[in-house]
């Protein structure tokens, strides 16, 4: 039962202790005074007794410790349409590279029968097949080497 009066005790002394009096006087000129301690001399006026409380952290211009919830909620859903961004666009990277490895071998496939020997046709504007001579196919070898050498490291 003793531990227990003393913890009650204690409880109601602490707002009692931490409470401040605002004390009102006035001067020899009639000036009206406010202050938290009666001058020695004068006639004073108890306004109100005031807790005192430690300065805001607003006040001294740093961040309040706790976020709110609203705070909290913002953040979250800020980092996770962050990570659906770079999610997004690691999956753009990934299906350019995987067309750019089509493009790459379709190239090599093709330099490999301009460099086979076999006689190669195209079709003309008109639908006939025109057989390539050894300066086209030239041409059209450097011409993919060329695309190869550029694109397909």
């Amino acid at each position: 039962m003793q531990p227990r009066l003393l913890a009650l005790l204690l409880i109601c002394a602490v707002p009692m202790a931490s409470a401040q009096s605002i004390y009102s006087w006035k001067d020899a000129n009639g000036r009206v005074h406010y202050s938290d301690s009666p001058p020695p001399d004068a006639q004073t006026r108890k306004l109100r007794d005031m807790p005192i409380t430690p300065p805001s952290t607003a006040t001294r211009g740093q961040a309040p410790a706790q976020e709110t919830y609203v705070e909290k909620e913002q953040a979250f859903r800020k980092r996770r349409a962050e990570a659906a961004e770079a999610e997004e666009k690691a999956r753009r990277e990934e299906v350019q590279e995987q067309n750019r490895q089509q493009m790459c071998n379709g190239l090599r496939q093709q330099l490999a029968g301009l460099e086979s020997g076999q006689r190669i046709a195209r079709f003309a504007d008109n639908g006939e097949r025109v057989f390539m001579d050894d300066n086209e196919r030239a041409a059209e070898i450097e011409k993919t080497r060329g695309y190869i050498d550029k694109n397909c490291k």
